[in-house]
């Protein structure tokens, strides 16, 4: 099968095997990103069971509320 290929490759005009190489480029590219996605996707759907986090003798300490700006991130509420 290999020698097939170099065979035609081989008969093709240079231009057009720029064009093969440019494709197989982007087939690599693809391949690297679809591998991405996936272990990025992977990593944020991971369901893992932690156990209960034991706060001390005071307990879970008190939150303060927070805003989302999106220039700045998160900005705390001061009550």
């Amino acid at each position: 099968m290999r020698k097939k290929i170099i065979d035609a490759l081989e008969e093709l005009l240079e231009e057009k095997i720029a064009e093969i190489i440019d494709f197989v480029e982007y087939l690599k590219i693809k391949e690297i990103k679809n591998k991405e996605n996936k272990e990025t996707y992977e990593w944020l759907n991971y369901n893992a069971e932690w156990p209960e986090y034991e706060w001390g003798e005071k307990g879970l300490p008190e939150c303060k509320k927070v805003k989302f700006i999106s220039e700045m991130w998160l900005l705390i509420k001061e009550a």
